[in-house]
């Protein structure tokens, strides 16, 4: 997701690479290293009989409350965006590159989600600030990883890396936490219309190969597509699906489903797309019949119809839209 989608901070504003509930146009360039398969052999979650719903939550932003997404639509689970080294660039896990994970108002918002008996997923990355991944070494960063989750109470970790980074050293990371405390970890990736990117299919190959159990979320937002955009999004991650598939070759056609989720930038995309609300539908009827595990979204702070048709903000949908219709979509 890119400065607008995924910080409100932002406005004016593998290998690797891999927008809120991400692109930033520019392939990713990944520092090839060797990864030692040091995990123990994952086994694949059984497909959900329902998807989960955990939309991007602009923290540092400030500008959405949980409790009243709560009471409108039902919502309780978010994914908490984003975790990143401090501005002098060492390896301190911040809120946005900002704020401490102590901040005051955000440790509200987590209060609020865990009131409603949530789960508060942790992302780290996006399209802008320096990464905790480019700042830390393995051990450090599984450290940072680990300290973040304990603050939060959470032991799921979605990676959204759009940036340079050692695949190597964030493999590593990942397994040690895994091993330590059985980590959930997604890895978020931008797309193209015909499926994951060379770099993309780089970092989860390495994941692959070190036995990581991990979930693949597919940004499907700012690619060039011909023709309707619902339909467009959904091809992408069909063949998304496909690719999966290529690189967990032992796991059935419902297991890489089930491991896979997907997220739109709902409304105005910073590229031109829009995806209304007709084309988010599309997305998750996709979802539903394909026993896809989880669906998110950038973002959530965006739901309403708050600013002009068109608009491109970080506060609002650019679309004609009832408040929170996205939300009400997804969780059904």
């Amino acid at each position: 997701m890119d400065p607008i989608r995924r910080c409100l901070f932002c406005l004016s504003a593998a290998l690797v690479l891999l927008a809120g509930a991400c692109s930033s146009g520019t392939p990713a360039v990944v520092t090839p290293s060797a990864v030692p398969n040091t995990t123990p052999a994952a086994t694949p979650s059984a497909t959900p009989a329902e998807f989960t719903v955990a939309p991007y939550l602009d923290v540092v932003s400030g500008t959405a409350d949980v409790s009243a997404i709560h009471a409108a639509t039902g919502l309780s689970d978010f994914t908490l965006a984003f975790l990143l080294a401090d501005k002098a660039g060492t390896c301190t896990p911040t809120w946005g590159g900002t704020k401490a994970l102590t901040d005051s108002a955000i440790q509200a918002e987590i209060a609020d989600i865990q009131a409603l008996g949530g789960e508060a997923v942790i992302s780290t990355g996006g399209a802008s600030g320096t990464y905790l991944e480019q700042s830390c070494d393995a051990e450090e960063l599984s450290t940072a990883y680990g300290k973040a989750l304990d603050l939060v109470g959470s032991d799921h970790l979605d990676v959204d890396i759009e940036q340079d980074v050692d695949v190597a050293t964030v493999i590593s990371a990942l397994s040690s936490l895994q091993q330590d405390r059985d980590a959930e970890i997604t890895f978020t990736v931008p797309v193209e219309a015909s499926g994951l990117t060379a770099e993309s299919l780089s970092l989860l190959g390495a994941a692959e190969k070190a036995n990581l159990n991990v979930n693949v979320n597919v940004m499907v937002m700012n690619f060039d597509a011909d023709g309707d955009w619902g339909t467009a999004m959904v091809n992408a991650a069909e063949a998304v699906h496909d690719d999966l598939a290529g690189i967990w070759t032992g796991r059935s056609d419902a297991e890489i489903y089930a491991m896979l989720g997907v997220t739109p930038m709902i409304g105005v995309n910073d590229t031109g797309p829009v995806t209304t609300v007709a084309d988010a539908r599309t997305v998750a009827d996709y979802a539903r019949q394909n026993g896809l595990g989880f669906l998110r979204f950038w973002s959530v702070n965006r739901d309403n119809g708050d600013c002009a048709e068109g608009t491109l903000s970080g506060t609002c949908s650019g679309v004609s839209q009832e408040e929170y219709a996205f939300t009400s979509l997804f969780t059904g």
